[in-house]
Formats: C-alpha cells, sequence, structure tokens
C-alpha cells in the first residue's frame, strides 16, 4: 500500500503543465476510472464532496426565464456543488440540442475539476467512464464498487427511494429540486422515464438501454461524417448520450424525489449533475468528441448550430437538430451563470489550446 500510495503521488503530479502562445506543452492525461488506482479514486471522490461541504456562491446569476427552465428558484443554504448543479439547471434549455451542446459540456466538466483544484487542493486529473465496456451488464459493472474509499456506490436503496447506501458518496446531500441524498437506480427499461421528450433518430422505444451506446454505435459515430459537425453532434447526443443517463435512473434519469413534484419539480435532464456520475459520463461524452476530432483535420476546429432547441420549439430537430437560428459561432460566448470565467467556443475547440489542457487516454 506505501508504495501504491508513493505511485499515485508521482503520477498525479507530473501534470502541471505550461501555455506558449495559447497552446499547452504538457497536458494532462484524462484516464479511465478503473484506470486509477486506489488512492486517485478515492482524491477524486473527495474532492467533490469537498466543493458539496462549501457554502454557496452568491455571484451566481441565473439568466434564463424560470417559465422556460421550469427550475425552483436558487437556494442561499446550498452548497457550491449545488451551484455548479444549478447552471445546468438554469441552462438546461440552452445547451441541450443547440450548438451549445458539446462546448458547454466540455467547459462544465472543467468547470468541476477547477473547483475541485482551487477550491480543495486536488491534484489529480478529472476521469472518464467508458461505458461501452461495460453494455453486457450495467448492473454488475466494477464502476459501481461499494467501497467506502474509493467507490462510486452500486445502485440505491428500493425501499427508499433508491437513495444510494454504498459508496463514497451515500451520504452526500444535495439541494435541487428539493433537498435529498443522491438516488441511482437501474433502468434497462423503458427507453425514456414519464416526461421526458422523445427526440426524433433514438432507437425504438422497446430498446433495452445497453443497446443503445455499445462500442460499435460509438466507432460508426467516430469514423463517419468528416468535417460534418451537425451530423456528428446529432448522432452523438440523440444516439449513446442519454443511454447511461436514463440507465442509471435517479439523479442522471431526471426522476423527481419522493414526494416532490411541481412546481418545485418537474421531470426533465436539469438536475443530472446531482449524482457525481455525471461528470464521468460527460467527460466519455467528450472523449469521443475529442476522438472525431483528432481523427480527421477537417474536423478539428469545425462548429456549427444554433441556440433555438427543440426543448423550445420541437418543431426545429428535423431542420435543425443542433439548434435553430440565430446561430452560433466560435466567438459566441459560452453562458456560465457567472460561476466561472467568461470563454468563447472557439477557446475550447481544442483540448490543448485556448481555455483546455489536456488529452484522452
Amino acid at each position: 500500500m506505501v508504495l501504491l500510495r508513493i505511485l499515485c503521488v508521482t503520477l498525479v503530479s507530473v501534470f502541471l503543465f505550461t501555455s506558449v502562445s495559447g497552446r499547452c506543452t504538457n497536458p494532462k492525461v484524462r484516464r479511465e476510472w478503473r484506470s486509477l488506482c486506489a488512492d486517485e479514486r478515492a482524491a477524486w471522490i473527495n474532492a467533490v464532496k469537498c466543493l458539496a461541504s462549501l457554502p454557496h456562491d452568491p455571484k451566481i446569476a441565473p439568466i434564463v426565464d424560470p417559465t422556460l427552465s421550469l427550475i425552483p428558484p436558487l437556494n442561499p443554504d446550498s452548497s457550491y456543488f449545488d451551484d455548479i448543479v444549478y447552471t445546468h439547471m438554469d441552462l438546461n434549455v440552452l445547451i441541450h440540442n443547440t450548438g451549445f451542446f458539446l462546448p458547454w459540456h466540455r467547459l462544465y466538466v472543467q468547470a468541476l475539476e477547477d473547483g475541485m483544484r482551487l477550491k480543495c487542493g486536488y491534484d489529480g486529473v478529472q476521469p472518464y467512464w467508458d461505458w461501452t465496456k461495460d453494455t453486457s451488464d450495467i448492473y454488475h459493472s466494477t464502476v459501481f464498487s461499494d467501497s467506502d474509499y474509493d467507490g462510486l456506490g452500486s445502485w440505491g436503496d428500493p425501499d427508499n427511494d433508491f437513495q444510494l447506501c454504498t459508496g463514497g458518496f451515500k451520504d452526500m446531500v444535495v439541494a435541487y429540486p428539493v433537498p435529498h441524498r443522491v438516488r441511482r437506480n437501474y433502468t434497462a427499461f423503458p427507453y425514456f422515464p414519464p416526461g421526458f421528450p422523445v427526440p426524433v433518430g433514438v432507437p425504438p422505444l422497446t430498446a433495452m438501454l445497453n443497446t443503445t451506446f455499445t462500442s460499435e454505435i460509438v466507432n460508426t459515430i467516430v469514423n463517419s461524417t468528416p468535417g460534418d459537425y451537425i451530423s456528428f453532434q446529432a448522432s452523438l447526443e440523440n444516439g449513446p448520450h442519454p443511454g447511461p443517463h436514463l440507465v442509471l435512473g435517479g439523479e442522471m434519469g431526471g426522476i423527481c424525489p419522493f414526494g416532490s413534484g411541481p412546481p418545485e419539480c418537474v421531470p426533465g435532464p436539469k438536475w443530472s449533475p446531482n449524482d457525481p456520475m455525471f461528470f464521468l459520463h460527460h467527460a466519455m461524452v467528450d472523449r469521443i468528441w475529442y476522438e472525431w476530432q483528432q481523427k480527421n483535420s477537417s474536423n478539428q476546429h469545425v462548429f456549427a448550430g444554433g441556440t433555438v432547441s427543440w426543448q423550445v420549439n420541437a418543431s426545429v430537430i428535423l431542420e435543425y437538430p443542433t439548434g435553430a437560428p440565430p446561430l452560433l459561432n466560435t466567438s459566441s460566448v459560452v453562458p456560465s451563470d457567472g460561476l466561472w470565467n467568461t470563454t468563447t467556443v472557439g477557446e475550447v475547440l481544442d483540448t490543448t489550446g485556448g481555455r483546455l489542457c489536456y488529452v484522452y487516454a
């Protein structure tokens, strides 16, 4: 164990980097969760819980009309981690099925890591969950370890609203949509829970979720549509992306906590970051985008999409699968509700330039 701890400290200490002319010279390497040693996994879990122990940041400023976002007001007694969740809640109609989907979530995962570093002394690197390795048996995946030290926890207690009762997050309380403990409920069927809008082009509603995010599907997406950002995003966002959300149920599935309902809780993907699995999942989504960008030179800096989501106007998805006009461009500012520094789309298209400095293993 002593040697393991020394190795882990060595691994995380070499990821310091410098930047020359806007490009980093020694990027951090994001690795799959199961490739981390126990101390590295524990450090990530503890850093997330650290953010959940810090007070609410009063500088957060929601920008979306609550009649569109359908979320409760800010809770001043919440935590900084809850603030991170709230940005996803407030901006949900701007960042799903619009051109912001991939750039925003890329920056969002980075914002979590930045917060852990600056506020909690985290010196590791954001990992990802490669769910393609688990499609044969999600329920028994080793990712869902019961270990209180370095485990993400398994499935919640069905007799207690599926709240986690194992793993590092079993006692973590989140503020939205109402205060409760993190929930996770294995859900293979149906494809979409009640109240969740069904996008065009997804698998049949009778499909088992595990079949929607296989390595074959991901490989097809990565190797297809060179230079066609719109087709790539639509294939990813409405293809393998929703499956891991919904198979985990609970927070990730957008299911209201027991006993809550309108107006405090309207089902949907808004508060899915309550489960820290969200950030491992979206790091994997970002990895697929990264791999597509690396696959062909025509993919590296291409971007397109609009600002109007089918969540607001369902008729636009056929003509504008990544958002209807007004159109975005690389100079468009990625919204943050004031929780992180202003950044443009162009500054997050390259993971080793502009705002970012990482690659994927």
